[in-house]
């Protein structure tokens, strides 16, 4: 008749048991990581990568390098450079200059009479330690 006392110890104490358990289940996984992260092959893996990085950013490099070299990537920037001066100068990207700040003239006249009205409606508006609200509109016009 021992087991009806053992379940029932059981029963008394299984949340504290499930504490314990995933105590030592957290502190098994952290050694188990610093193990792993310690290891030969993890630093060989760290090594390796690192090696590997410092390779693809010499040969980003002197690609880059090359591709400044090149005759024909330098008459293309040339060429591109030539485009954007001219589309500068034409008489369209002109007029569209002239149009975009005639628009962003009057956007800023109407946005400055704004903040006017506000600030009047600011300064005429009664203390807001008044709680009037003014007239009361009635809704239903059947219960006048």
């Amino acid at each position: 008749m021992s087991q009806p006392d053992d379940t029932k110890n059981q029963s008394q104490h299984p949340q504290s048991d499930l504490a314990s358990e995933l105590r030592e289940l957290g502190q098994q996984l952290e050694q188990a990581v610093r193990s792993s992260l310690e290891s030969e092959r993890a630093k060989q893996l760290q090594a390796d990568i690192a090696s590997g990085l410092r390779e693809i950013g010499a040969q980003l490099q002197h690609a880059m390098h090359a591709i400044q070299e090149n005759p024909q990537v330098q008459q293309f920037v040339q060429r591109g450079e030539q485009a954007v001066n001219q589309a500068q100068q034409s008489k369209v990207a002109k007029d569209f200059q002239e149009t975009l700040a005639r628009g962003v003239a009057m956007l800023n006249d109407q946005l400055a009479g704004f903040v006017a009205r506000m600030r009047q409606q600011a300064d005429e508006s009664p203390p807001s330690g008044d709680a009037s609200t003014g007239e009361t509109t009635r809704l239903d016009p059947e219960k006048q």
